[in-house]
């Protein structure tokens, strides 16, 4: 098993887009924003919790969103730079295939 040289905030934001990419991520978001808007609804009517209605969750999810955006960034560059490594392993591993082929092809025909 290779070694993986991946530093703490590669890894971190590998494992956040992981879950941001995900149904928990989806859901948990969803329950949020359910509980939020059930929560500021009873409140308008009793109490006075978020003057104009709902600004502050738009708020929340702007924060989440601008901050999840450069994070999932960060890790699907990372994924590019992974798969050109392994496209440039398979190549090689193709070419040093070719050539012996051609080696054969070679003394097949007398060359």
């Amino acid at each position: 098993m290779e070694e993986d040289k991946r530093t703490r905030a590669q890894l971190w934001s590998d494992n956040i887009a992981e879950f941001c990419g995900s149904w928990g991520f989806v859901v948990w978001l969803s329950v949020f924003i359910f509980g939020w808007i059930s929560l500021n609804t009873w409140l308008i009517l009793t109490h006075r919790f978020d003057e104009y209605p709902f600004i502050l969750l738009n708020l929340f999810l702007t924060i989440i969103s601008t901050i999840q955006t450069p994070i999932v960034m960060m890790s699907q560059n990372r994924q590019v730079e992974r798969d050109n490594i392994n496209i440039a392993m398979q190549n090689q591993r193709l070419r040093e295939e070719v050539n012996g082929l051609h080696v054969k092809l070679d003394k097949l025909l007398g060359k």
